[in-house]
């Protein structure tokens, strides 16, 4: 999905005849958030093994597939999804990149954005703990591309709670959580003034006067989309699978509580039933 400016205009054009690419190109005045764009996406799908997403401004290690998928057979699980934040690169102020390394992370919930859409933290893990997760990172899922038809994105997202939507959707329709051990993909998580052509999307859409109504409309759609999913009385997936959900991740949605435990990162499931919550606490913001 290439949404792009006049500065990146024609940038992948030489793709365009390579049967190995299938191509989605509009300007960016014409996006309409991260859900949509990766709904396209998976609708390119044509029976491959395997689906990759990831977002854009990443950089993959030599051999970053075959190692993915080494790592995926190795969990024997057919319904395995490797999913968690890519540690980080940036530039320096003679415009290299410097990468910085990371533990592999879970997924935990650190803060209610607008007081009740949870949103994650990667908090690392030791050498020993047990890799399974409840979230799913936007920025790097690997898993079967059956999830691509199984499990299309839903395309009504703008950005806040893509990945909680999509980690409840994913464990709705059985697949599991994995943490990456072999971090092969960085990300570009902080624009710098020593980054070329460096845009947000956020910044772009509220500073043209056309497109803020626009942007302001695509979120009010969004967060009643993210809300419905976690209310026990509109979500499209039943409410007794929420109800799992919730004993499995460890978030009580209604009342914007996690487990208690949950920064110490133990083996899931969190509960097997709702006694938990009597001692939930509210999410503690990680640094």
């Amino acid at each position: 999905m290439h949404q792009f400016g006049p500065e990146t205009a024609g940038c992948i054009d030489e793709y365009k005849t390579d049967a190995r690419f299938k191509i989605i190109e509009q300007p960016w005045q014409e996006a309409r958030g991260v859900g949509i764009a990766r709904r396209r996406c998976d609708e390119l799908y044509d029976g491959e093994d395997f689906y990759l997403q990831i977002d854009s401004h990443m950089r993959c290690e030599e051999s970053w597939d075959d190692r993915l998928e080494t790592e995926w057979t190795a969990l024997g699980d057919t319904q395995a999804v490797l999913s968690s934040y890519p540690p980080a690169y940036r530039y320096d102020n003679k415009d290299q990149e410097i990468f910085v390394s990371s533990e592999p992370n879970r997924l935990v919930v650190h803060d209610m954005f607008m007081g009740d859409i949870p949103v994650f933290f990667g908090k690392a893990l030791p050498e020993d703990a047990p890799r399974r997760g409840a979230f799913v990172a936007g920025g790097l899922q690997f898993g079967p591309g059956t999830i691509c038809r199984e499990v299309p994105y839903e395309p009504r997202i703008c950005f806040i709670g893509e990945e909680i939507v999509h980690s409840l959707r994913l464990f709705a329709a059985g697949y599991h959580i994995y943490s990456v051990d072999d971090q092969v993909i960085s990300h570009l998580y902080i624009r710098s003034e020593n980054q070329k052509n460096a845009h947000h999307f956020w910044k772009d859409f509220t500073e043209n006067e056309a497109l803020k109504e626009v942007y302001a409309d695509m979120n009010k759609l969004s967060y009643g989309v993210v809300r419905d999913y976690l209310s026990v009385d509109q979500t499209p997936v039943s409410p007794e699978m929420l109800a799992r959900f919730e004993n499995f991740a460890g978030v009580d949605f209604a009342r914007r509580f996690v487990h208690l435990d949950t920064y110490a990162t133990p083996p899931l499931p969190m509960a097997v039933d709702a006694s938990w919550k009597q001692s939930a606490i509210s999410p503690q913001k990680q640094t």
